[in-house]
């Protein structure tokens, strides 16, 4: 599970239906990122936007991503 993301999305107030939207993704597949099911290696496009969303860097998304 990605506890990171999970708290920065309820952090940011928003729900997995928004999350998906700024990503252009369906809502079953970030909960499934969110989950770890799927991206298990989070590739760098997806890092970029989720980085954009929360207003963080790109470095720190991926300290988060390796912790």
């Amino acid at each position: 599970m990605r506890a990171w993301l999970k708290e920065k999305r309820i952090e940011a107030g928003a729900t997995m239906d928004e999350m998906a939207s700024g990503l252009n993704i369906s809502t079953a597949y970030y909960s499934m990122i969110e989950s770890g099911e799927r991206q298990k290696k989070m590739d760098i496009t997806l890092a970029s936007k989720l980085a954009t969303i929360f207003g963080m860097t790109l470095s720190e998304v991926v300290k988060l991503e390796e912790a």
